[in-house]
């Protein structure tokens, strides 16, 4: 399974090259792997890209031998799960904004006892063939990134990233300073950091 190449480089330490995907063509999808990227994040929250869109855009991705991420509209488990049916590698979760946001999210990636997720056999699964596979590799393969863009993540953002199956962290600087009363000065939001 190639789905292991990105969680491998991410538990290494080593540099792991991406973009975000926002328009839902699966030619776009192509080039951008092509052009040597580790990593590609279809983006449902702020984009008007279908989850059949997505369906594809996953598939092409992974083909390509790329990593596909997907960030969700928001830290629910019916999407995260028709995500990672689709041969998702990961999620990008919005919004997190306390412990337990993550666990929730990274139980919704993972089968019982270790998650909550329904058991489905789809293109991750090969269909059902490759199930058993997958069965190993979902335990802890499966990437989780949340974002960090509200002023109370803050209060508890070691806790957050010291929560086991946490694989890194996106800084959501606009929606971060709104929650902030700064909206849109990313300079204030960084003196105000140190």
């Amino acid at each position: 399974m190639n789905n292991l190449i990105l969680k491998n480089k991410l538990r290494s330490g080593d540099v792991c090259l991406g973009s975000w995907i926002t328009l839902g063509h699966s030619g776009i999808a192509e080039i951008m792997c092509n052009a040597g990227f580790d990593w590609l994040v279809v983006d449902l929250e702020h984009t008007t890209i279908s989850i059949d869109q997505a369906g594809e855009l996953i598939r092409t991705i992974d083909l390509a031998g790329c990593a596909p991420l997907v960030r969700l509209t928001s830290n629910n488990s019916d999407q995260i799960k028709r995500v990672m049916d689709a041969g998702a590698h990961g999620i990008v979760v919005p919004m997190v904004n306390s412990v337990e946001d993550v666990k929730n999210a990274i139980a919704s990636t993972r089968y019982a006892p270790d998650g909550t997720r329904g058991v489905g056999l789809a293109r991750a699964q090969g269909y059902g063939p490759k199930f058993s596979e997958y069965l190993r590799w979902q335990k802890d393969s499966a990437v989780v990134i949340p974002q960090i863009e509200h002023k109370n993540a803050l209060d508890c953002l070691e806790d957050i990233l010291s929560v086991s199956g946490v694989d890194g962290f996106i800084i959501g600087p606009y929606d971060l300073s709104c929650s902030m009363g700064i909206q849109g000065s990313l300079s204030t939001l960084n003196s105000k950091k140190q």
